[in-house]
């Protein structure tokens, strides 16, 4: 295996090579930090030459978002650039197609209806149950959704937050098995749950405290 993106963008940034192009900073602004984060400006590199193209990669870029794939055991991993945001917005525009139904929690992120919106889509909504002990609004039931797919057989998409700003976890597992079930993709906006350990996690109407990983 080759060298990863990380130890290449090392490289270049410690080395003597002075930069002519973006970012601004030249790499000039280094300071302490943990030892994988040291001195991130050095590191902070646009797409020139060997740097590959994020939109059409083909060298380290491709080889990391490979890696990428393999570490969470997908077909295929695309890094993003502007936040979740453009994640969301590239799944529906992928999934569902223009002017078609989505069936989407009302709890989504605010970019989720920015889909919806631009593509044209009919949305019906999928409610949480309410976690009245904490005051917030709790996971999403497979039955529900399973309800509202036989209601509308012609949904193309499903999309769903998962975990919640507040750490709620639906249970995604047993949501894919109806989603492949009936061919149709899943969507589900991970985003907050990149550092959580624990969530609350339901199951056949009833919570519990698990360990995510």
């Amino acid at each position: 295996m080759g060298k990863s993106l990380y130890d290449r963008l090392r490289e270049y940034g410690t080395s003597d090579v002075y930069p002519f192009h973006m970012p601004g900073h030249k790499r000039r602004m280094g300071g302490n930090g943990p030892a994988a984060l040291e001195r991130p400006y050095e590191i902070d590199l646009t797409e020139i030459g060997w740097n590959d193209n994020l939109h059409h990669a083909e060298g380290i870029l491709k080889e990391s978002m490979e890696m990428a794939a393999n570490v969470y055991g997908a077909d295929r991993s695309y890094y993003l650039v502007n936040g979740s945001t453009c994640g969301i917005l590239s799944a529906v525009s992928a999934a569902a197609r223009s002017g078609g139904r989505i069936l989407m929690a009302r709890n989504c992120h605010k970019s989720a209806y920015h889909g919806v919106i631009l593509n044209h889509l009919r949305a019906e909504y999928v409610y949480p149950q309410n976690l009245w002990e904490f005051g917030v609004y709790g996971g999403l039931l497979a039955d529900d959704i399973a309800k509202l797919v036989d209601n509308y057989p012609d949904i193309c998409a499903i999309l769903l937050t998962s975990p919640t700003y507040e750490g709620i976890v639906s249970d995604i597992g047993e949501i894919s098995v109806i989603c492949h079930r009936r061919g149709i993709p899943l969507i589900v906006d991970e985003a907050t749950g990149h550092t959580l350990r624990l969530g609350i996690i339901f199951r056949n109407r009833r919570w519990s405290v698990e360990r995510i990983w």
